[in-house]
């Protein structure tokens, strides 16, 4: 891939910002529930929200992913919608900020983006659509990323199809008026960013073993795998990130 003919969508945590996902992990339901403890006791809510992801990942309606996740939560909460959405935005613009310790910065992603920025490549933030995008911007800017050098950042509000099905990229690409050529995805996940190849993505997978890489991904042979100095080879920038560092 020679980035300066393709647009590159990267994937948000462990690639452009670090996870702590066991804390992630632990904080994120709590909050969560902490921000419905006045409609529900956090327990019910906990239970609730267990069920409720895993078919958002599967939505095939119309609705947005985060239409979804309210319709979902209000049915089985038996909750006024309205009041769903309030507690779903409260928590995405003021508790998220508790999460904060969960996402260090990553230099080698601010150095390549920066790098990338300065010769004109299109960057799309193609983060796993489950919860408003204002939890999008603020872990970019936790890891030392500026929102406004993204074209687009996929979120709850404006995806229906979520990683890893393949749909979620034909939709990407569907938005950006795309063609999968056109296009790298950097990633650090095989089970959610490899599947991208399925459609003729070219995926670059950090610090992923070839041996995790799905079968049905690897054999399309636009899967490639290894640390930030062969993105930079990958990408076409090794030059400049030399150059930068």
């Amino acid at each position: 891939m020679t980035a300066a003919h393709r647009t590159v969508l990267w994937d948000l945590d462990g690639t452009l910002v670090g996870l702590r996902k066991r804390g992630f992990k632990t904080l994120m339901p709590l909050t969560a529930a902490l921000a419905f403890r006045d409609l529900t006791p956090p327990h019910r809510f906990l239970r609730v929200l267990a069920g409720v992801l895993p078919e958002v990942r599967r939505n095939e309606t119309d609705r947005t992913n985060t239409e979804f996740m309210v319709d979902l939560l209000a049915d089985r909460l038996d909750i006024g919608r309205e009041r769903v959405d309030e507690r779903l935005r409260r928590l995405a613009e003021h508790d998220f900020v508790r999460l904060r310790r969960c996402f260090p910065a990553l230099p080698e992603a601010v150095s390549t983006v920066r790098d990338l920025h300065d010769a004109g490549v299109p960057q799309i933030v193609a983060t796993n659509p489950l919860w408003p995008l204002s939890t999008a911007t603020t872990r970019l800017r936790w890891g030392g990323h500026d929102p406004g050098v993204f074209e687009f950042i996929t979120s709850g509000e404006t995806m229906r199809r979520s990683k890893p099905r393949v749909e979620f990229y034909r939709e990407l690409l569907d938005r950006l008026g795309l063609a999968a050529r056109d296009c790298g995805m950097i990633g650090n996940d095989a089970a959610n960013d490899a599947p991208a190849a399925r459609i003729g993505i070219p995926v670059f997978l950090l610090g992923v073993a070839e041996t995790a890489v799905p079968q049905e991904c690897s054999r399309t042979g636009l899967v490639t795998t290894g640390d930030w100095t062969r993105l930079r080879v990958w990408l076409g920038n090794e030059e400049k990130s030399c150059s930068s560092s």
